[in-house]
């Protein structure tokens, strides 16, 4: 059996909030044992980084870990813009480690020993009847390369563990993302679970954006940073997709970078993926050139339109796949969002969730991020903008 129980607080302070946020989600947890716990909260709080320590009393020497959220933490019942949110997740069919490493260099080679670490819990607890093994992975968005962080825990766990996660947020401030763990708040560190059951995990990510511009050739990138498109500056090429797509680009560059990124980013065909991988402009350069994550020279790239109707029906697609996936009654799911949907679905952004739930028949908790974490079974790339990542858990 495996049990799910999460809350979410919005009181004045962290330290109260996850309080209040733990006692709730343990007390929705029933008697079963408490395996593993996943905490966001606000940056805004001043006293953000006592959650960890405050939610400690309710896990009786669980592991911890999670973050800072990007903007907003969810759950079925509504949306929070401040708070506290912890979800358990507990019983005899569940096993869990956590581990972290430093996040020092730009290729994240740290991480390899910190995954390889959860594969070898992966394999004994396989061996103890726990055989499908899913790995949590986040680390402090804006300081790290989604696709190097996601590349070196690839690495280290191997192909058979699923993947799921994100990169943590700061409410936009860009300068004060952390990941939780071992009872603090770090800014230079990145965190790894393993998460082992009896019966296989379900993991989808959609995103429901539309494929409006023409294909492009990627002519020249130098690592992140895509320098060209059909032998012209990126970002100009990319500006002036947008626009003739009925776009508004707006005159100023990190204004127009923002506005491409929530509204019109690009889309890369990956054949192991039922949509286009989605890229959003993290940095851009005078000279027109953007910093995308990896795409190499030779890729074809287009770009996207985000429009609530595709995106809502996205989240609803994700739900139903990851239950397809879970092949089994669901207990509960953790989502990770895009903060770039929350930009654009406002207020309607709470339908996410909703849908997510009703499609599994189960209570979700989810938190938005600067970059999503998704690799099922046969699938390849698992680093992701603009996208839903749902994590069904079996009951």
């Amino acid at each position: 059996m495996i049990r799910f129980g999460a809350a979410i607080s919005t009181s004045s302070g962290a330290t109260e909030a996850a309080r209040e946020a733990a006692a709730i989600a343990r007390e929705r947890l029933g008697d079963a044992r408490v395996a593993m716990a996943l905490v966001f909260a606000s940056a805004s709080y001043g006293d953000v980084c006592a959650v960890p320590r405050a939610v400690e009393p309710e896990l009786a020497g669980a592991p911890l870990l999670g973050g800072t959220a990007a903007g907003a933490m969810f759950d079925e019942h509504g949306v929070a813009r401040r708070g506290v949110l912890v979800a358990l997740v507990g019983g005899d069919g569940v096993r869990a480690t956590v581990t972290s490493a430093a996040a020092n260099s730009p290729e994240l080679l740290e991480a390899i020993p910190a995954a390889a670490g959860v594969l070898a819990e992966a394999d004994a607890a396989a061996r103890a009847g726990f055989e499908e093994a899913l790995c949590l992975a986040f680390a402090p968005g804006v300081r790290v390369d989604g696709d190097a962080f996601v590349a070196a825990v690839r690495k280290g766990t191997a192909a058979r563990m699923q993947l799921a996660g994100g990169l943590t947020g700061d409410d936009f401030t860009m300068d004060r993302t952390r990941v939780f763990v071992g009872g603090e708040a770090h800014a230079d560190r990145l965190v790894l679970a393993g998460l082992f059951t009896r019966t296989r995990v379900g993991v989808a990510a959609r995103h429901g954006l539309q494929l409006v511009g023409p294909s492009r050739r990627v002519t020249a990138a130098d690592g992140p940073w895509m320098l060209t498109l059909d032998g012209r500056p990126a970002f100009d090429v990319w500006a002036e997709d947008a626009r003739a797509a009925g776009g508004t680009p707006p005159a100023d560059l990190q204004e127009r970078k923002l506005y491409l990124a929530n509204n019109f980013p690009l889309g890369m065909e990956v054949t192991s993926l039922l949509e286009p991988v989605v890229r959003v402009p993290m940095e851009v350069r005078g000279d027109g050139a953007a910093r995308v994550g990896i795409v190499g020279e030779g890729a074809r790239v287009q770009v996207m339109r985000a429009a609530a109707p595709g995106m809502l029906g996205a989240s609803h697609a994700a739900a139903d796949l990851a239950r397809n996936r879970l092949g089994a009654r669901a207990g509960g799911a953790f989502v990770f969002a895009c903060c770039g949907r929350l930009a654009v679905l406002g207020e309607r952004f709470g339908e996410e969730p909703r849908a997510v739930s009703r499609a599994l028949e189960a209570p979700v908790a989810g938190v938005c991020v600067y970059g999503e974490i998704a690799r099922a079974h046969r699938e390849v790339d698992a680093f992701h903008n603009h996208t839903a990542v749902v994590v069904a858990l079996p009951s």
